[in-house]
């Protein structure tokens, strides 16, 4: 994910465009036969045209080529600079500015308003409110315990300083004292879960074994420092 170096780390109303279904939609629009494509089965629809490009190198470039010009074009009409741009992903774009014209040739559709935007620290990752979710993006080993917590940091009232610091402090109890150990397990399947421990770092353990451990044997320090703190460093330097 590349995530522009020279935005905030905390932004409000940001805006994600994105051609609907991508390849489909330029094969289309240049005259393809694509009767044997289910367009409303995304996942199905997604295997066949992969597989229409493993043997058309051809194809491939062509549908690449016109997704880049189909961006710069969109960007350049809307004059959209680079410090407006946050991402710019391979079908889309986020950005600080809504576009005027997103409608010409093939559309680049408004997808979401980000109400609230979080980049980490680092840059590599980011958590944001669409207004009725929370939308992760490029957080590696997620589970659900985690992302109930980054659903509260994104839906912190922001408005208030006090609020802020308050509430990330909160947050940062919970993950260092809680005694729930389905907080810190990372399912890796068929009940199984990988814990981090103080004294033997990561080991595998079962559902039954999980439920009746200590928790203070686990390593709540290293949860935090890795899923947590790269957002909430992000929020304290834009609100300090």
């Amino acid at each position: 994910m590349n995530i522009n170096k020279n935005c905030k780390l905390f932004m409000r109303d940001v805006y994600l465009y994105d051609i609907s279904a991508c390849h489909y939609t330029i094969m289309e629009n240049l005259g393809f036969d694509l009767s044997k494509i289910d367009r409303n089965n995304k996942e199905k629809r997604n295997i066949q045209i992969g597989l229409l490009m493993r043997d058309n190198p051809k194809l491939t470039s062509i549908l690449r080529t016109t997704t880049n010009s189909l961006i710069d074009e969109y960007l350049v009409r809307n004059e959209i600079t680079e410090d407006d741009l946050i991402i710019r992903q391979y079908d889309g774009i986020i950005t600080k500015k809504a576009l005027r014209e997103s409608d010409q040739f093939i559309p680049l559709e408004l997808r979401s308003i980000y109400q609230v935007m979080i980049i980490s620290f680092n840059r590599n990752m980011y958590i944001a409110n669409d207004g009725t979710d929370v939308v992760i993006k490029g957080v590696p080993h997620r589970y659900d315990s985690i992302d109930k917590i980054y659903k509260e940091i994104v839906n912190i009232n922001y408005f208030s300083k006090e609020s802020v610091f308050r509430s990330m402090q909160n947050i940062k109890n919970k993950i260092l004292t809680s005694e729930d150990p389905s907080l810190y397990c990372i399912p890796t399947g068929d009940d199984k879960f990988a814990i981090f421990f103080k004294q033997y770092g990561q080991m595998e353990v079962s559902k039954s074994m999980s439920r009746i451990m200590d928790t203070e044997d686990i390593d709540k320090k290293y949860y935090f420092n890795y899923y947590i703190e790269p957002f909430t460093k992000s929020i304290t330097v834009e609100f300090v």
